[in-house]
């Protein structure tokens, strides 16, 4: 096979195994949020942490048995946009609690037959496109440039010298180890989310894809060609899909783009053998309203941030990026407040003023 072919045929797998799974499960990011927040429910936080432990078991392995190289991966960065990160992520999960899920769960619900979700996938696209060289651009590298930090300055790299030096081990085994045995603790100690087989099978499934994404991109396709090694991610996509369907030729994004409507088939199939496919649309104005003004934000916070609840999520986890919690930590709060507004109709202002009294 070519090196195209194996792109677009394992992007289309990846997409289908992430987005089938998700729907199988009604796994949903803002949903799992949501459930933690107003009604205590930890179950699909609990599978979101199994998708977690999926992949950085997997996507380590490979790189521990030197199948993959992590070094050249898009969120190994010697400068970190610390600005950047925490006010995209916090923008992104704003943006998240007004349209009622991110970005992947905009393209499962398209899947599914909703047309809000299917507009507000290509505002989030033409938002993202805005701010990665748009008008927006401008805006963007300002508030990224406000606040960096050089990872250097982390000392992570003393960690790992330290550790090599002392147990003769490298320091990303034992920390991925560590992270997927206290993740794995917390999950399966729940015997309701135990019994809820089908978020777990979610779980797995959704982690396994993001690992197939760094295998096909960075060990099946020639290593030498012109893609970049990437995994699941879905802002930056997206905006490439709006693009290309206005006339641009097809380039490095090949992976990427085919991801996208990979998850929107593996969510028809499964919408579809369960017989869920329904034609939705927006209720009213004020809806609407709120869809597309959440969808810009998730559009210039995720490009702002490198990456969604997937791509820094999951993705930049299993690669263990330093700027995976960071990001993770933010986009929950952004949704939180996000929350606040809409079941207690109460800005940011006016939660802080009243707690300060």
């Amino acid at each position: 096979m070519t090196e195209l072919s194996v792109l677009l045929l394992g992007g289309l797998l990846c997409g289908v195994l992430a987005g089938g799974s998700a729907q199988f499960g009604r796994l949903c990011t803002f949903a799992a949020i949501e459930d933690a927040v107003v009604a205590g429910d930890f179950r699909r936080a609990r599978s979101f942490g199994l998708a977690l432990a999926t992949a950085v078991l997997f996507t380590q392995a490979l790189a521990h048995f030197k199948f993959l190289d992590l070094a050249v991966n898009p969120y190994n960065q010697a400068l970190i946009e610390l600005a950047g990160l925490i006010i995209g992520a916090s923008l992104f999960g704003l943006g998240m609690s007004l349209v009622g899920t991110c970005g992947f769960g905009l393209l499962m619900r398209s899947g599914t037959g909703d047309m809000r979700a299917f507009v507000s996938a290509g505002v989030l696209g033409i938002a993202a496109a805005a701010a990665t060289g748009g008008v927006l651009s401008p805006l963007r590298l300002w508030i990224a440039q406000l606040v960096s930090v050089r990872t250097d300055a982390l000392g992570w790299h003393v960690v790992k010298a330290t550790v090599r030096s002392n147990v003769q081990l490298d320091a990303e085994p034992l920390l991925a180890t560590g992270v997927v045995i206290a993740l794995c603790i917390v999950i399966f100690g729940s015997s309701r989310f135990r019994r809820r087989w089908k978020l777990v099978m979610a779980g797995l499934g959704l982690g396994t894809a993001v690992t197939s994404g760094w295998l096909v991109t960075g060990v099946l396709a020639d290593p030498f060609g012109f893609h970049r090694l990437e995994s699941l991610t879905f802002v930056g996509p997206l905006a490439r899909v709006i693009l290309l369907t206005m006339g641009e030729t097809i380039s490095e994004a090949t992976f990427a783009v085919v991801t996208v409507f990979g998850v929107v088939l593996g969510s028809f199939l499964i919408a579809w053998k369960r017989d869920e496919l329904r034609w939705e649309a927006f209720d009213d104005q004020r809806e609407m309203k709120r869809h597309l003004t959440g969808a810009t934000l998730m559009g210039f916070g995720g490009v702002l941030a490198k990456g969604c609840t997937i791509g820094q999520g999951l993705s930049a986890s299993s690669a263990l990026a330093a700027t995976a919690p960071v990001a993770i930590i933010c986009m929950v709060l952004g949704a939180r407040l996000g929350l606040y507004y809409l079941i207690e109709g109460r800005t940011l202002f006016e939660l802080l003023g009243n707690r300060a009294c």
